[in-house]
């Protein structure tokens, strides 16, 4: 997409001139022509040169999840302020830097113009957006609130992004120690015991069991160290598509929900993103059965996401939420199938997902603080055991070579 410049003949016979992004001459012709405008002069401001230069930076940007965020709260509130949804992006598109951004709303922009809806436009960049996004913009384009959509929107952006990086935050302690000892041994491996390894062999030593096997490792790892980065990046590879495969999320959901410690928290978590994401999408006027689809592709769990399809079967069938999600009673508890009942019944059930998302939130800091709690001591401790296990196994031979040599 490109900036052109034109000066054309209003209907009042007088001259206009102004600026306007098209892909081609043509296409900013057409758009003149739309707004009832004659067109006299119309040419390229920024040249192929200064475009590929400026493009050559978007290779090393990302949409990450705050620029949604900041996008969609400028975008709202540029809404409600009274703007159409063409002025809107015109003016996010002045005050925006970040080129990969810039280029989505200029393209949001030039589709809108030309009458396509804006969730067709975010539907295109599906790696980006996802369907929840879509699908919310979209509800807010048919019931005609798309400045209240995207402030619920917003809002459940807000609270996913808190929750991913409440997450994390727990997580990175653990995840250092874990680094930590891995480097320990791999440091011990290749450095220190294949120079005691010749010691033994030249001394004839005689080498306990244990020490014979971290021997033999020491010698696979510093056999070849592009091997070794090649055997790493096949595992790590294999490791992903594993995790990403449909057999590998369904064996990973298995798991993780036979660990009581972690299946404690990922069903709180599992509940937080079920409950705030259908009570987001229910709000935004979207239909119970689109939202309970959308819903199960967001949680992000195997099981939840076939119980969550289950019901929305049942729904099809006429039969109220409450007592579609009694059917799993080991994923969805009691209180929030009494609270989703009292829901339908008042016809506020978007607002009580919505205040059990809050609740539950609340326990998932406190699921995740006693998860550190647990998980720092007992890393502290496998950590020292390991070190410890390859310290014993090189100091028993050494003390069988000083002996020897006192023999």
């Amino acid at each position: 997409m490109s900036l052109f410049t034109y000066e054309a003949i209003n209907e009042e016979g007088r001259i206009v001139a102004s600026e306007m992004n098209a892909l081609n001459k043509e296409e900013v012709v057409a758009l003149l022509n739309q707004k009832h405008l004659t067109p006299v002069k119309v040419q390229l401001k920024n040249s192929d040169l200064k475009k590929n230069n400026v493009g050559s930076k978007a290779i090393f940007e990302s949409f990450n999840a705050l620029d949604k965020i900041i996008l969609i709260r400028n975008l709202a509130a540029t809404l409600k302020a009274g703007l159409s949804l063409s002025e809107a992006l015109e003016i996010l598109v002045a005050d925006t830097n970040k080129k990969i951004i810039r280029d989505f709303l200029e393209e949001a922009q030039l589709g809108v113009s030309n009458g396509q809806p804006l969730s067709n436009i975010f539907e295109k960049h599906s790696n980006y957006f996802s369907p929840i996004f879509v699908g919310m913009i979209r509800a807010g384009e048919s019931s005609g609130t798309l400045d209240k959509s995207l402030e619920e929107l917003n809002r459940h952006l807000n609270r996913e992004y808190k929750l991913v990086k409440d997450i994390k935050a727990a997580m990175t302690y653990p995840m250092i120690l874990i680094f930590a000892s891995v480097g320990i041994v791999i440091v011990m491996l290749t450095f220190v015991l294949p120079k005691l390894s010749k010691s033994f062999a030249q001394n004839n030593v005689k080498l306990p069991f244990l020490t014979q096997v971290l021997v033999n490792l020491s010698n696979a790892l510093t056999y070849s160290i592009w091997l070794d980065f090649l055997v790493l990046g096949a595992l790590v590879g294999g490791f992903i598509y594993f995790k990403k495969s449909p057999q590998g999320k369904k064996i990973i959901s298995l798991i993780s929900f036979k660990i009581p410690v972690i299946k404690n928290l990922i069903k709180k978590i599992m509940l937080v993103r079920f409950s705030r994401t259908l009570g987001s999408l229910v709000s935004s006027a979207m239909s119970i059965s689109e939202s309970l689809k959308l819903t199960a592709k967001a949680v992000g769990n195997d099981q939840y996401e076939k119980a969550i399809l289950n019901a929305n079967e049942d729904i099809k069938n006429g039969i109220p939420l409450s007592k579609a999600l009694k059917n799993n009673p080991d994923l969805f508890p009691n209180f929030l199938i009494s609270l989703v009942a009292v829901g339908e019944k008042t016809g506020t059930l978007d607002k009580v997902l919505k205040d059990f998302a809050e609740f539950y939130e609340d326990d998932v800091s406190s699921a995740l603080k006693d998860l550190t709690t647990f998980l720092e001591p007992a890393l502290l401790l496998f950590m020292g055991l390991v070190v410890g296990l390859i310290a014993v196994s090189i100091l028993l031979p050494i003390y069988s070579m000083v002996g020897t040599f006192n023999s």
